[in-house]
């Protein structure tokens, strides 16, 4: 595991891996990495390893038959003990992998909800379709997976109580538990880039001229996932028309890293 992180830098660098295997992607680039050895580090948040593996076990349940459809098998790299607060995913042939280290559940802004988020980021690579290269999904695409298509089946799947508040309105169940979710996860990032917490009152004004592969800014991944909330279409994605299974206008994929000129007429 360690061998494997010092070439995990960018999901995009790796494409000399040959074509057994996939290009290995990462939630973040720089990440923090906790000292697990000291229990009352400020950055443990409590989270016990029986609830992590229970978790895991249970998005194997839940999404292992999606990964099958495709004649493919899910698994899970798992380590309670390793301090990266991050997580990987990448295939080799028909294995679908996706590394979650204990950090990643035990950071002091991670929710529960917010390692919901990451692992359904991580399997949007997988299963996001496009925009994607060598059928692993960019970034921004696999965070536009995450809240639409997989957040609230794990919450179903784990016995959520669905809390109705108003704090947010969206398509679908578990608005608030997939709010929290995102709310969780982009604080991290907005930690590591030393911003503000993203906010549903600061959306990016960036505007691409080419669709972003790598990893877009907090503000703009926090908003990708809030638009997600906004889009009822319940067909999976696409790897060839990046417009099925997706939104338009409301709840459509933010300029901030999608640009759909590139892909209009390929539909």
């Amino acid at each position: 595991m360690d061998t494997l992180k010092q070439f995990v830098i960018l999901c995009l660098v790796l494409f000399s891996l040959g074509p057994s295997r996939s290009p290995v992607c990462s939630l973040v680039g720089d990440y923090v990495v906790m000292d697990l050895t000291n229990e009352s580090g400020r950055y443990d948040n409590g989270y016990k390893e029986e609830r992590y593996n229970y978790v895991l076990d249970q998005f194997l349940v839940e999404f292992g038959p999606d990964v099958a459809k495709g004649n493919g098998s899910l698994f899970i790299q798992r380590d309670w003990s390793d301090g990266a607060v991050n997580a990987w995913a990448w295939r080799i042939g028909k294995e679908y992998w996706l590394e979650i280290p204990g950090g990643m559940a035990r950071f002091y802004l991670i929710k529960e909800s917010g390692f919901l988020s990451t692992l359904c980021h991580e399997l949007g690579h997988l299963l996001g379709g496009t925009p994607h290269r060598n059928s692993i999904s960019y970034e921004g695409q696999a965070d536009y997976y995450s809240s639409m298509k997989c957040m609230g089946r794990m919450l179903k799947r784990l016995g959520y109580q669905e809390k109705i508040d108003g704090t947010i309105h969206c398509e679908g169940r578990f608005c608030n538990e997939r709010y929290a979710g995102i709310l969780s996860l982009t604080s991290y990032y907005a930690e590591l880039e030393k911003k503000p917490i993203p906010s549903l009152k600061t959306p990016s004004t960036d505007v691409v001229n080419r669709t972003l592969s790598s990893h877009p800014s907090g503000q703009c991944r926090f908003d990708t996932m809030i638009e997600a909330l906004k889009c009822a279409n319940k067909d999976s994605f696409s790897y060839i028309d990046a417009f099925k299974g997706a939104c338009r206008g409301v709840g459509a994929r933010p300029l901030c890293w999608f640009n759909p000129e590139e892909f209009l007429g390929h539909n």
